[in-house]
């Protein structure tokens, strides 16, 4: 009859020392011949002493100064400040403390256009620009362009709340000048909803001759639908 044996399984959990002596037997049953190994680095010795420094030496002899060279090209005059016209930049800004409403609708001024103005109280004339006059006449109702040169460019804010009673109404808004006909005219939008809206609307044009330059310009709003406008203010700008 066949006596068992002790074996171990694969899984079956050695003991922790037997391996370890296990490792070191085999390590010395293979090892039939050893390998010096180098022992640990010493430790560093001590920095020596620092040089010492050499004597600075004498200063050298400065050279001969050269000749004068030629005179160089005269520079081109510096550019100017003012735009081509001449004009010297400013700006003024003129409030309306009149916030009565103003009717608009497409069967209301000149085919829908209506005129709007400020009282331009209060007003901002300090940085107008040099030697020239107030920018709106307030008596006329217009903007004024007396005092500024022919050729300038100018900017127009116009500040307003728009009040719609119908969806989608279109808006638009012009600086007219009547004498002569010339109209600048922009779409602001189709506003969507029925809706009391603040807006700020910019125009630019130049003051091309001199029926612009003297006759001053209508501002002027159009919807095609009834709504009200209330104006805030007029900022005129120069360059």
């Amino acid at each position: 009859m066949a006596v068992s044996k002790s074996m171990d399984f694969p899984g079956k959990k050695k003991n922790y020392a037997s391996q370890v002596v296990q490792s070191q037997q085999t390590t010395v049953d293979q090892s039939a011949t050893y390998i010096p190994v180098p022992g640990p680095q010493g430790p560093q010795g001590p920095q020596g002493p620092q040089g010492v420094t050499g004597p600075r030496g004498d200063k050298g002899k400065d050279g001969e100064r050269g000749p004068k060279g030629e005179r160089g090209t005269p520079g081109k005059d510096g550019l100017s400040s003012l735009s081509s016209s001449g004009q010297q930049a400013g700006w003024g800004a003129y409030y309306n403390s009149n916030k009565k409403s103003i009717r608009l609708g497409i069967d209301k001024g000149d085919e829908g256009w209506v005129n709007i103005w400020v009282d331009s109280n209060p007003k901002n004339e300090k940085f107008l620009p040099k030697e020239a006059t107030s920018l709106w006449n307030e008596n006329q109702r217009m903007l004024n362009f007396h005092g500024i040169n022919i050729g300038s460019q100018i900017f127009v804010t116009y500040n307003f709340e728009l009040t719609t009673y119908n969806n989608n109404t279109e808006v638009w808004i012009r600086t007219f000048f009547p004498k002569s006909a010339i109209d600048i005219s922009q779409h602001v939008g189709s506003l969507k909803y029925q809706y009391t809206y603040n807006m700020n609307v910019t125009q630019h044009f130049f003051i091309e001759n001199e029926d612009m330059w003297k006759n001053g310009a209508v501002p002027q709003i159009r919807t095609d639908y009834d709504a009200d406008v209330i104006i805030n203010s007029i900022h005129v700008s120069v360059i």
